[in-house]
């Protein structure tokens, strides 16, 4: 295969500020944003960027931590999903034009001048979890389904390039949300008044388990989850947000980190970076924001509701935005302890959002 091609699609700016860097990247016409991974100590975005006539390329955009950018464009395929290889190196899965099939191909997304096209398979739909020994692991839950159990993907790598993708059904109980480190996967899931916690091996068979009894009957994300350590499980309810601490006898007790009155929509992944340091991104009625923790600690609360941009309710700090309506598109590590946001701008109906907004930023 030949490798992507470097491409000049973006008007950019860098504003420092004491908060962080702030890359604004603007497009001629439109821009829709797709999703964010680490590259190293940089971030790695990829993005439909249109032409007038409404074509468009899939772009990869590199931001290095010190806000500059270079872009890349595909070849041959929509439909990203960005994920890292055991040895951490860049891959997507993307769907070559085909009139007949959508099938996708998994590759690196640089130096393929090695390779050949891979085997086609059907798409997963699913979200990259991290890595395991010598597997990705992609998770897959139908949150409209009450009966449908949740599906693991494991690509299997030998010798740096990919062997062989597996598809797996996990056993009930469903919905789970799942955590990984030091090549373990661990699953945690509501049943009943109750929560499973479970370790599976890569194919998805089960290691060992237990019944957790907790306080809160709902949890929102996996913030750490062992059975040797303590586990830090995020919860929220009517604003207040808490973490159920699960120790490893498994007796639960609840810190209480901050109220905002405002209760969640959603959250995502957190994202590690550092040891026992996760960012939580999350959505209510009123804004967005993301929330970082270490262990039983709260560091950062940062939250755009009535502001121009976003305040630390940990500490006042206000991260000026020129735009008042944001959709944070994603979050990634960078640097050890540094991480990068991806914003843009709300648009109503009639406008197209031609614009991308980055903070590179680092907890001191």
């Amino acid at each position: 295969m030949k490798n992507i091609a470097q491409i000049n699609v973006f008007q950019s700016t860098i504003r420092r500020t004491e908060s962080g860097i702030l890359t604004n990247l603007v497009a001629n016409f439109r821009i829709s944003a797709k999703e964010s991974i680490s590259f190293g100590d940089k971030t790695l975005l990829t993005n439909y960027i249109y032409n007038k006539d409404e074509n468009y390329h899939l772009v990869y955009t590199v931001i290095d931590n010190d806000g500059t950018e270079k872009s890349f464009v595909e070849d041959d395929g929509i439909l990203p999903t960005l994920f890292l290889s055991p040895n951490q190196e860049n891959y997507v899965s993307i769907v070559p034009y085909d009139p007949d099939k959508e099938l996708e191909i998994s590759i690196s997304v640089f130096n393929r001048e090695n390779i050949d096209v891979p085997k086609k398979n059907r798409p997963f739909v699913g979200d990259f979890i991290g890595t395991s020994n010598q597997y990705s692991i992609f998770h897959n839950a139908d949150i409209w389904s009450d009966t449908k159990p949740d599906k693991l993907l494991s690509i299997e790598f030998k010798n740096g390039v990919i062997k062989k993708k597996h598809n797996i059904k996990l056993a009930l109980p469903r919905n789970n949300k799942i955590f990984i480190q030091n090549n373990e996967i661990h699953l945690l899931a509501r049943d009943k008044a109750n929560w499973i916690h479970r370790q599976i091996e890569e194919l998805g068979n089960l290691i060992r388990e237990r019944t957790i009894k907790p306080i809160h009957n709902f949890f929102w994300q996996i913030l750490s989850l062992s059975f040797e350590e303590n586990s830090y499980i995020l919860c929220e309810q009517k604003g207040k947000i808490s973490l159920e601490v699960i120790s490893p006898q498994n007796v639960c007790s609840t810190v209480d980190l901050i109220e905002i009155k405002d209760q969640f929509y959603n959250t995502w992944q957190p994202v590690k970076i550092s040891e026992d340091t996760y960012i939580t991104r999350f959505t209510n009625e009123l804004g967005n924001g993301w929330i970082t923790t270490k262990k039983e600690q709260l560091l950062e609360l940062f939250y755009n509701k009535g502001e121009k941009g976003y305040e630390n309710l940990v500490t006042g700090e206000v991260i000026e935005m020129s735009n008042h309506n944001l959709i944070i598109s994603s979050v990634n590590k960078t640097k050890e302890n540094a991480y990068a946001v991806v914003f843009y701008p709300q648009t109503k109906d009639s406008a197209s959002n031609n614009e991308l907004i980055i903070l590179n930023r680092e907890i001191k």
